[in-house]
């Protein structure tokens, strides 16, 4: 795979989905933001309703930067001319052409221009965006209409949640397995989240239907000390389960009855070929003082996935320098990253595919932490 080619020659049919470009607190009334999704450059604003907008971030009229303009009501003003587009992208306003009139906004739309603008859809705290094109790089109509993902227990006031917003300067692939690579954490997250035991952990995995699970089945297995207290108070057997929703999502689980537990799902938004904004949702319940401790979680969460950012940087890294690389070495405690590799492989050519294969279980794995 030549290193030449841009994320959307890479990813192929994996870029019609929807991705996250924005957390809703991060897109107000008063000032647009920019983002970049795919390689392509865009820039979000809020109506007078407070329904967010996006359109390309280049002005129709000499090409400058609208995210560095200005919102005025509906509208979003071009810093150079002013001209201003609304919410469809399509031209409001030319402030050179004199002023507002009835026969001005006749001329503006018979000339008909407009900046492509994607669909969006807001919820569960996120903006997501729609980033299937046609051949001429057009937005497509979205297919579902809308993300059909929700974030764990984001409506339940009983879960304490929070977002991080993390950028890694690797792949999307590789970073889905990273985050359900339990093998890594002795390594990586050594001191902070597991250490080296040399205990076996057999696992089933299950795979189709766009997704991959990991169910560990390791009795005993558990959250220890003062934190294992606050999320696990009953003292239950701990679940621990690994999900890749295809194409970007991991769902990590660790389960304690229906009352309790710890889950981190993150979603990876590329943003060019070797970078990738990850927004990662932690949820947990506990006992009475778990909500107390969500700066503490928050600063043991955030020590965790910087781990992460370093080894992915290492990994991405070299992989740039050794491109087309693909003759890794692997045993049982990778097939869930061949799962992972498997299913997006198979989207790149067509994503409906990778649904039209249906769940399956595998034989029972091992391996050795």
């Amino acid at each position: 795979m030549s290193l030449d080619q841009t994320i959307r020659q890479v990813d192929g049919d994996l870029s019609r989905n929807w991705y996250i470009a924005a957390l809703s607190g991060e897109v107000s009334a008063g000032k647009p933001v920019a983002r970049t999704l795919y390689g392509k450059h865009y820039a979000l604003f809020r109506d007078t309703a407070g329904i967010a907008r996006i359109v390309e971030d280049r002005c129709l009229h000499r090409g400058a930067q609208l995210s560095l303009g200005k919102c005025e009501g509906d509208y979003l003003r071009c810093p150079y001319h002013g001209w201003a587009y609304d919410g469809q992208g399509s031209v409001a306003d030319i402030p050179s052409e004199g002023k507002d009139s009835p026969e001005l906004k006749r001329t503006i739309a018979a000339r008909g221009w407009k900046i492509p603008s994607p669909a969006i859809c807001e919820q569960d705290g996120v903006i997501w965006v729609w980033m299937g094109e046609d051949a001429q790089g057009k937005p497509t109509e979205p297919n579902p209409a809308a993300p059909t993902w929700r974030f764990p227990f984001a409506e339940d006031p009983r879960w304490t949640s929070y977002f991080m917003v993390t950028d890694f300067e690797n792949e999307v692939t590789h970073l889905a397995q990273n985050f359900m690579d339990v093998p890594h954490t002795v390594f990586v997250h050594a001191k902070w989240f597991r250490d080296k035991a040399m205990i076996e952990v057999p696992y089933r995995l299950e795979s189709g239907g766009g997704r991959v699970k990991a169910t560990y089945q390791k009795p005993g297995d558990s959250i220890g000390g003062f934190m294992g207290r606050v999320i696990n108070p009953e003292g239950r057997e701990m679940v621990h389960t690994d999900e890749f929703v295809f194409p970007q999502i991991t769902r990590v689980d660790y389960l304690f009855g229906e009352n309790h537990g710890f889950i981190i799902n993150s979603q990876c938004t590329p943003v060019s070929r070797f970078k990738t904004r990850v927004y990662t949702w932690i949820a947990y319940r506990g006992n009475w003082i778990a909500p107390l401790l969500k700066p503490f979680m928050h600063f043991y969460t955030r020590q965790v996935i910087e781990q992460d950012v370093v080894i992915m940087q290492n990994q991405g890294v070299n992989l740039q320098r050794h491109p087309g690389r693909t003759d890794w070495k692997s045993t049982s405690a990778d097939e869930i990253h061949i799962a992972i590799t498997r299913a997006r492989e198979l989207g790149i050519k067509n994503r409906d595919d990778v649904y039209a294969i249906p769940q399956k279980t595998s034989q029972e794995k091992s391996f050795w932490i």
